[in-house]
This record gives structure tokens, C-alpha cells and sequence, in this order.
């Protein structure tokens, strides 16, 4: 995109320098401000970005995980807030349906989760972002954990992001530690890419990996998808994916997700 520049006056030299500045500057504000978040869905490794000073962004989602003969679809609203240029808080309540052969379709609400991300490290300043992000998942008053809609216990994630743009190419890392209630400990590890194809279209990949701290065994998958801004606020978000190494005695997975993010 073009910046427009400011005319200068007809004594010329440095006249016009101050205002272009100035205008480059809330140029750039905008669109960090207004423009779409890198990364985090439809993937899911997450960026160091946040919303921005009392901005939102809000995710509608559907996300399909189907494991030999189960499949398990889950309704996502994500919501965001920009607690000043750094901070981010999010709520993320789940729909979850299941359908097997021996329990049939069964649907309840999901586990919510909490987080607040902070990015303490900014790329225009010191050539990479950087960001904690500790998240916790609860499980839902009711039943879901009775039917197996959801597993028992609390889950708190505490990843590290880093990213660097590259040319127009956005590189990203994400490491953490999740502890699981009832289940193994596991480390997770993600790295993902974005790249435009147009103004509108964007491409994104990743590899994300898991591994319990209990066994040696993990799991490797690859997620690609698109991301097609419709306008300033609306971006519709899609992927496929499968993993790529199973753990001992799990089934291969295949996964899918769509959704449309709303930013104001």
C-alpha cells in the first residue's frame, strides 16, 4: 500500500519531513490496530500479537478432530481484549459433540478456558516479538465430564511465543509446558509460517508437536489453511490437517477448522 506524503511548502528542504513522519506513524498505528491478527487460528500455534489498546477480536469457529471411528466436532467462541499496546485477556467457552459407534452422538458444553498474554519483547524495536501466554482450561459445571465429553480435571498451559518477520513472510515459534490433572504433564512445541499470497489472501502452515513428560513417545501434526480478509473486520479462517506421528497405540488423526474473526 501506498503512504500518502504531504505536500511541502515552496521554501522545500525539510518542511514536509516532520508531517510525513507523523503520518507514516498513525499510518502504521492503524493498521496494527485495525488489521488482522498473525497466526493463532485457524492454527494452533499462537503469535506474540495482541488486540490492541481496547480493541476486540472475536472468533467463531468449528473444529473437526476425527480419530479412527470417532469424531468430535467442537464449537468455539473466542474472545480477546486489548488491555493497553501488550496485553491480551481471553475467554474461550466450548459446544462439544462426539459421535462413536458404541455411544452414539452425545453434546454438552465444553471446558472453558482463560488466558492473558503478554508480549514483553516488540519486533520494531528488537528484530523479534516475544510473549508469555498462561492459559487454563476448567471443566464445565453438568455432566460433561460423566459423558465423556470432556476429560477430568484442569489443564493450565504456559507457552512461550516468538515471532520475526522475514521479507513479507511471518516466522513463528511457540514452546510450553501444559499440566494435566489426572493425565501425564506434556511439553508443546509449535512452529508456523504466514505469507500473503494477495492483499487479501493469506497462507498459513504449521508443525505442532506434543510429548508427555512421563513417556518417550510424541506426537508430530501438520495444519495448513487460509486466511481471506473480507474487509477491515472480517476475515474468514480455514485448515486441514493430520498428524503425522501418532502416540503409542493412538489412532491417526485428521482435523479441520473454519471460522470467521471479527475485530472493532
Amino acid at each position: 500500500m501506498a503512504t500518502p506524503v504531504p505536500c511541502g511548502s515552496s521554501n522545500g528542504g525539510m518542511n514536509w519531513a516532520r508531517p510525513a513522519a507523523r503520518w507514516l506513524s498513525l499510518i502504521l498505528r492503524g493498521l496494527v490496530i485495525a488489521g488482522p491478527a498473525f497466526a493463532g487460528p485457524p492454527l494452533e500455534t499462537d503469535d506474540p500479537d495482541t488486540p490492541g489498546d481496547g480493541q476486540w477480536e472475536i472468533n467463531l469457529a468449528a473444529a473437526l478432530e476425527k480419530r479412527a471411528r470417532i469424531e468430535e466436532l467442537t464449537y468455539v467462541l473466542d474472545i480477546n481484549y486489548g488491555l493497553g499496546d501488550r496485553v491480551q485477556l481471553k475467554v474461550k467457552p466450548r459446544v462439544v459433540l462426539v459421535d462413536g459407534p458404541s455411544t452414539g452422538t452425545r453434546s454438552g458444553v465444553g471446558n472453558i478456558q482463560f488466558g492473558i498474554k503478554w508480549r514483553f519483547v516488540d519486533e520494531d524495536f528488537n528484530g523479534a516479538a516475544i510473549s508469555v501466554y498462561p492459559q487454563v482450561d476448567l471443566n464445565p459445571p453438568g455432566h460433561s465430564v460423566a459423558r465423556r465429553l470432556v476429560s477430568d480435571g484442569a489443564e493450565f498451559f504456559l507457552p512461550l511465543e516468538v515471532a520475526r518477520t522475514f521479507g513479507r513472510t511471518r516466522l513463528l515459534g511457540e514452546i510450553g509446558l501444559n499440566w494435566r490433572d489426572h493425565r501425564d504433564d506434556e511439553w508443546v512445541l509449535g512452529v508456523a509460517a504466514e505469507h500473503p499470497l494477495r492483499r487479501e489472501l493469506r497462507v498459513v502452515a504449521e508443525l505442532r508437536g506434543s510429548t508427555p513428560l512421563a513417556r518417550d513417545n510424541y506426537e508430530l501434526a501438520l495444519r495448513a489453511g487460509l486466511k481471506w480478509i473480507m474487509s477491515k473486520n472480517w476475515t474468514l479462517l480455514g485448515s486441514f490437517g493430520r498428524t503425522l506421528r501418532e502416540l503409542r497405540d493412538e489412532p491417526r488423526g485428521d482435523f479441520a477448522f473454519f471460522g470467521i474473526q471479527h475485530t472493532f
